[in-house]
């Protein structure tokens, strides 16, 4: 059953996704000038449905330093219900940046300087471009708990293109004090289905190094704006893990995210219900609803 999901999951992404023909000497300028605009226009709907939802990545690729400060509730089906508040620190450290970005200087023809002229002149006029080089972020945290917890996190971040899909690589390395180092690997695939609607195919692995735990995650999502102030979530989502040798499914889950914007662009409301299928309860449904108040400074 696993094995189908991750199946289904990943399969509408290969479906979707064009091979990309690389000619060694030949380029055409306007087919370059028109993927160039493609893929301009998926990065702009991510990033502006990204930066509502307030995901670590719209904050990283456009370079925001923030502070957030976020208070969750969740009550579930045999279960007590739990509450979290987080206060998270996003740095941009402009010197680290330059260390992971690589430019190659080489001669080109008059034909294909004229060609990136017209691609500088579309991401312009985009004003969100796809940044293609490598960057690196990192941010601080606490969890309000007895004792309180702390977190640090580095991260490293490649955007590339094919067709009409953007791939986004992740590499994080984090420390919390509760449990020590911990690795995570993900790559999002973004497939735009309208100006205001984003299909996105994830995939994720974390390793918990000390306690030598290693889990996977993967699932389909659509975000989608309903206005200025508000939007939503829906997502499919399956969670693996590897013990001694072994890999089964933990959990499968299907929720929905509802984001209101309540104050001026810096503080909202999320409502998520959902249903969980654990392997613990021999996937029988457990019922869930999660409610998350956020304010967010800086970064504007």
């Amino acid at each position: 059953m696993g094995y189908l999901f991750l199946f289904l999951t990943i399969w509408p992404a290969l479906l979707l996704a064009s091979p990309a023909e690389e000619p060694e000497e030949t380029t055409i300028p306007i087919l370059e000038t028109t993927q160039e605009l493609f893929g301009g226009r998926i990065n702009t709907v991510a990033n502006r449905l990204d930066l509502f939802f307030a995901d670590q990545r719209a904050d990283d690729e456009l370079a925001r330093s923030r502070i957030r400060l976020r208070q969750r509730y969740e009550v579930r089906e045999r279960a007590l219900m739990q509450d979290d508040f987080q206060i998270r620190f996003n740095i941009r450290l402009p010197n680290l940046e330059g260390k992971f970005k690589f430019q190659m200087d080489k001669k080109q023809s008059a034909t294909k300087k004229k060609a990136e002229i017209k691609q500088e002149a579309v991401r312009d006029s985009l004003g969100n471009p796809l940044d293609t080089t490598w960057q690196y972020r990192a941010d601080v945290g606490v969890n309000a708990s007895v004792p309180p917890r702390l977190f640090f996190r580095n991260r490293v971040r490649k955007n590339w293109q094919t067709g009409e899909l953007i791939h986004r690589f992740v590499e994080e390395v984090s420390w919390f004090s509760d449990r020590d180092w911990e690795q995570n690997t993900s790559i999002d695939t973004d497939y735009i289905i309208s100006e205001e609607s984003l299909l996105r195919f994830n995939n994720s692995s974390d390793w918990k190094i000390t306690r030598k735990d290693f889990s996977t995650g993967h699932g389909p999502s659509l975000r989608r704006r309903l206005s200025d102030n508000e939007a939503i979530s829906f997502g499919l989502a399956m969670s693996t893990i590897v013990d001694n040798g072994v890999w089964y499914v933990t959990n499968y889950r299907l929720g929905t995210t509802y984001r209101r914007n309540l104050y001026k662009q810096w503080l909202y409301l999320d409502l998520t219900p959902g249903l969980d299928f654990p392997k613990q309860w021999s996937f029988r449904r457990t019922p869930f609803i999660a409610m998350q108040i956020e304010a967010l400074f800086g970064g504007n």
